[in-house]
C-alpha cells in the first residue's frame, strides 16, 4: 500500500538548532577551560590539547552540517531528485569522519584528565585499558569509513567503477555499541575514587555529579543507536537520517562540554566571589604558617581536593584529588604528636581535631 508523503515537510530548523546551539556552548567551555588553566597557572597538559583537537574536529563537523542541510538533509529526497545522492553521500562521509575525530579525542582527553587529577596508582591500569579500547575502536571506525567503497571516492561518485561492500545501517549500528560501553566505563571510572575522599556525603555527591553530568552523552549515544535501528537509509535517506544526525551532533558537542566541566571549578569560584564576595567553604581547614588558608584555596580544599603544584609553577587553583583512604593509609601509623605537627621547610600542618 502506497503511503502519502508531504513534500513540503521539513526538519531543517531542528537540524540547524542542534548543529549550532550546543556547539556554541562547547566553544565557550573549551575557551573557559583554557582561561582557567592560564589564569591559575596550572599549565596546559595532554588533556587540554586533546580537547582542543576535539573542538577543531567539532568545527569541521558543524561546518559540514551547515553545508549539508541546504543540500537536501532534512527534506524528502523526492524534493530534490536523484541528483542529490552525490551531495548527500559527501555530507555523510564527512560527518562520519569528523564525528569520529571528536569522539576519539574527547575520550582520550577524559582519560588524560583522570590521570592528571587522581594520584592513586590503582587508576592507571583502567585508564590504560580504556585508552587501548578507544584507540582500537577509533582505528576500526576510520578504516571502515574509508573503505566502505574502494576506491573511497566511489562512496559518493556512482559514475566510477567501484566496490561497495559495507551496509551503512549495519556499519552505524556496529560502531554504536562499543562507543556506548566505553562511554559508560569512562563515566563510572572515577566513582570509586571519589567515594574514598575524606569529605561529607554531600560533597561526594557534588563531586560525582560534576563527573556524571557526562551521562547525557550516553543518553545521546543510545538515542542515536535507536535512530539507526528504526530508520532505513535505503529509503528516503535525506529524511530518515535526520534523527541520527541530530543525536550524533549533540553527542559530539555535549561530549566536549562534559569533558570540560570538571576543570571549570576555578571559574565558578571566581564568578561567585565577584557576585557575592564569598566562596563556598565546608568543614574545618588547617591554617597555614603565619595566617589562615587563602579564600580561593580553601574553596578548592572543601571539595576534598588540594592545590596542584605543577612542574613550573607554585601552588595553583587547579584541583587535584589526593586526600583519599589510599593516600592517607601511611598516615595511620603516625603517632598523635606526629599527626598534630609535621615540620617542613615551608609549611606547618595543624591538628584539626
Amino acid at each position: 500500500m502506497a503511503t502519502s508523503m508531504d513534500l513540503s515537510e521539513t526538519r531543517q530548523p531542528s537540524l540547524y538548532a542542534s548543529s549550532t546551539i550546543p556547539f556554541v556552548f562547547a566553544v565557550a567551555c573549551v575557551g573557559s577551560r583554557f582561561w582557567c588553566r592560564w589564569t591559575n597557572k596550572a599549565g596546559f597538559w595532554l588533556d587540554d590539547w586533546l580537547i582542543l583537537f576535539a573542538l577543531i574536529c567539532a568545527i569541521g563537523l558543524t561546518t559540514n552540517m551547515l553545508w549539508w542541510i541546504p543540500r537536501g538533509l532534512g527534506k524528502h529526497v523526492l524534493v530534490f531528485g536523484p541528483h542529490v545522492a552525490e551531495l548527500f553521500n559527501i555530507g555523510l562521509f564527512t560527518a562520519e569522519m569528523t564525528y569520529t575525530g571528536v569522539i576519539i579525542s574527547v575520550k582520550f582527553s577524559i582519560a588524560a584528565l583522570y590521570q592528571r587529577i587522581f594520584r592513586t596508582e590503582n587508576i592507571k591500569l583502567p585508564i590504560i585499558i580504556l585508552s587501548a579500547l578507544v584507540a582500537m575502536w577509533g582505528i576500526a571506525v576510520f578504516l571502515l569509513t574509508l573503505l566502505q567503497c574502494i576506491p573511497t571516492r566511489g562512496f559518493w561518485d556512482k559514475t566510477i567503477e567501484r566496490s561497495c561492500n559495507v551496509d551503512s545501517n549495519k556499519f552505524l549500528f556496529a560502531i554504536s555499541i562499543p562507543n556506548i560501553l566505553i562511554d559508560v566505563a569512562l563515566l563510572l571510572l572515577p566513582v570509586p575514587f571519589v567515594l574514598k575522599l575524606h569529605v561529607s556525603k554531600d560533597r561526594k555527591v557534588s563531586i560525582m555529579s560534576m563527573f556524571l553530568l557526562g551521562g547525557f552523552v550516553c543518553v545521546a549515544s543510545i538515542m542515536r543507536l535507536l535512530a539507526v535501528v528504526n530508520e532505513d537509509l535505503e529509503v528516503d535517506p535525506t529524511w530518515n537520517l535526520v534523527d541520527q544526525g541530530i543525536w550524533a551532533k549533540m553527542e559530539a558537542d555535549f561530549a566536549i562540554i562534559s569533558a570540560c566541566l570538571p576543570t571549570l571549578r576555578p571559574l565558578y569560584v571566581a564568578i561567585r566571589t565577584k557576585l557575592f564576595g564569598t566562596v563556598p567553604s565546608h568543614g574545618p581547614s588547617c591554617p597555614q604558617e603565619g595566617g589562615s588558608v587563602p579564600r580561593k584555596k580553601r574553596a578548592l580544599q572543601s571539595w576534598g581536593m588540594s592545590a596542584l603544584q605543577s612542574r613550573d609553577e607554585d601552588t595553583t587553583l587547579f584541583a587535584r584529588v589526593d586526600k583519599t583512604d589510599e593516600t592517607d593509609s601511611h598516615d595511620a601509623s603516625l603517632s598523635d604528636t606526629q599527626k598534630a605537627t609535621v615540620v617542613g621547610n615551608t609549611s606547618l600542618r595543624c591538628s584539626c581535631a
